[in-house]
Parts: C-alpha cells; sequence; structure tokens
C-alpha cells in the first residue's frame, strides 16, 4: 500500500511537471527524456534543424573548440539527409573549462541566430577552432555579413552569456560532463560515435513509433 502511495505521487509530480510551462513562460517548449521522465530539457530558443514533429529529436550538448564536437557535426548532418523528415537536430551550449575561447565563441554563435545565421557561424567556428579570438570572430560576422555594430555589441556587452550559462546549468542536470553528449529521444549517446551507433539508436525509435497498438478485445 505505502509502494502505491509513492508510485501515485511520483506520478503525479511527472503529470504536473509534463504539463505546466514555468512561470512566465507559457508557450515554452518541453522535450522530455525517457531516461530522466522528472527532467525536462527546455529547447525553447534553441537552432534547430528538421521539423518540429520529427519522431527522433537528437539533442546535442556540444562545445565549439572540441575537435570531438566538429567531428559529430558531419555525422549529424548525415543523419539529417539519411533520414529526410523524421529526425530533428537541437543544439545547446556547453564549453568546457579547459577550453578557453569556447564561451566567447558560443556567445558569438547565439549573436549570429540572432540574425538568422546560426548554422553557418556553428560551421564556420568548427571549422576553424584554432582561431577563435574576438578579431577572428569578428571576421567570420564580416564573411557572413552580419550586422557588424549588432554583432560586436552582442560580444562586447556579453549578454548572451547567460544563454550559454543556462544550457551548461541544463546539461549538468543531465549529468553531461564530456562533448559531445547526445539525447536520441532521451538515450544518453556520448562522445563522437560512429554513424552505425547513431543509426542503430535511430532506426529502434522509429520503429516503436511505428507500432501499431494492439486492438482491445470487445467488452463482453
Amino acid at each position: 500500500m505505502r509502494h502505491s502511495i509513492l508510485g501515485g505521487l511520483l506520478l503525479l509530480f511527472w503529470l504536473m511537471a509534463a504539463a505546466e510551462a514555468p512561470a512566465g513562460r507559457p508557450e515554452e517548449p518541453l522535450v522530455g527524456t525517457p531516461q530522466a521522465p522528472f527532467l525536462l530539457i527546455d529547447v525553447q530558443d534553441s537552432p534547430t534543424l528538421g521539423p518540429e514533429d520529427a519522431p527522433v529529436t537528437i539533442v546535442e550538448f556540444s562545445d565549439l573548440q572540441c575537435p570531438y564536437c566538429a567531428r559529430i557535426s558531419s555525422t549529424l548532418k548525415r543523419l539529417l539527409h539519411q533520414y529526410p523528415g523524421r529526425v530533428r537536430w537541437v543544439f545547446k551550449h556547453f564549453p568546457l573549462r579547459i577550453h578557453t575561447d569556447a564561451p566567447l565563441a558560443h556567445e558569438a554563435a547565439l549573436a549570429a541566430h540572432g540574425q538568422g545565421k546560426f548554422w553557418e557561424m556553428h560551421d564556420l567556428l568548427l571549422s576553424n577552432q584554432g582561431r577563435l579570438k574576438r578579431d577572428d570572430l569578428m571576421r567570420y560576422a564580416r564573411q557572413l555579413d552580419l550586422d557588424l555594430p549588432a554583432f560586436a555589441n552582442d560580444l562586447d556587452s556579453r549578454r548572451l552569456r547567460a544563454r550559454v550559462l543556462r544550457d551548461s546549468v541544463q546539461g549538468r542536470s543531465l549529468r553531461v560532463d564530456t562533448t559531445p553528449t547526445c539525447f536520441i529521444n532521451g538515450k544518453r549517446v556520448v562522445g563522437a560515435q560512429p554513424l552505425s551507433r547513431f543509426r542503430q539508436v535511430i532506426e529502434s525509435e522509429l520503429a516503436e513509433a511505428t507500432v501499431i497498438p494492439p486492438v482491445a478485445p470487445p467488452m463482453q
């Protein structure tokens, strides 16, 4: 009886968390993880590729100065190409302390995001991980034809630092401690795993999404 009551309370807590967004942000989209049903991943304002209603969502916690993240980026792009309309990629900022240029690089990516060119900046930063100083970031912004005064103000004011920190805190709450760490419909995949590993998880998730539920027997 005691276990039954406890289980009921936990289920009620989960349902309330899933049904209610944080106060003041009722429109906030949330993604639940099967491995951590009491923890919801906030994906509001996060850069995404792929349709919102895709049956498979890959949430990547990434460090733009991490060489393994550069490697996994090409893998994720191949998956979007191989599963058109069925996979969505959500990018989360998780700069590691060992990469001193990463925080500002992530803020630069967010500044570009505000001007509609996150993924173009994302690719430039991953391709030039040894050149991520402020002058380099300004050069990439010029290359992408961004509004340079607005971009420079975003960098110098450090107003986007809180957005990066928000993702990092969220990652730590999910026990992320290395990059890249991906959650494929909540299933954790750590490191620059081969394409075959991602395909294995995706195929499993797609198979579950297409299972036809059994028809209930007629009532007697």
